[in-house]
């Protein structure tokens, strides 16, 4: 019996054993807040996700009560890129106008500012490491 317990026991305690894969924190500070009303919405895309019209890996609201605003995400280390936009009416979605052109401020990490169409991934791409990243979007 004894045998048949170290035996499991080293099994159970083999260096293979998958464990979580350890968190960073990506700070994001939102700036150039104009109006002190409604919300900013920031999504976290993964690479290889459909940027930015496709689903975040992970999205936060936060209300817009100061010219800049923060927030803090928990992310496995790896590449991300970051859309943001305020809804100054509140109505929980983007207005655009003709052609689809947004109606209110919007941003994007590394402030990329697009000219034509939407940005790529590779736009806004940066790298979240084991010590975590900050980043800072202005909002246009």
């Amino acid at each position: 019996m004894f045998y048949l317990l170290l035996i499991l026991n080293l099994f159970l305690t083999d260096g293979n054993v998958p464990s979580s894969p350890k968190k960073a924190n990506l700070k994001v500070d939102i700036q150039n807040i104009k109006t002190l009303k409604g919300s900013v919405f920031i999504a976290l895309f993964k690479s290889g996700t459909e940027f930015p019209s496709g689903k975040a890996t992970e999205g936060k609201k936060v209300d817009a009560n100061s010219h800049s605003v923060q927030t803090t995400f928990s992310v496995e280390p790896g590449e991300y890129a970051v859309a943001v936009f305020h809804d100054e009416n509140a109505n929980g979605k983007m207005d655009k106008g003709m052609f689809g052109i947004p109606k209110e401020p919007y941003g994007f990490s590394n402030n990329f500012r697009p000219k034509m169409s939407a940005p790529k991934f590779s736009d806004c791409q940066f790298t979240v490491g084991n010590d975590g990243k900050s980043i800072s979007i202005e909002v246009k």
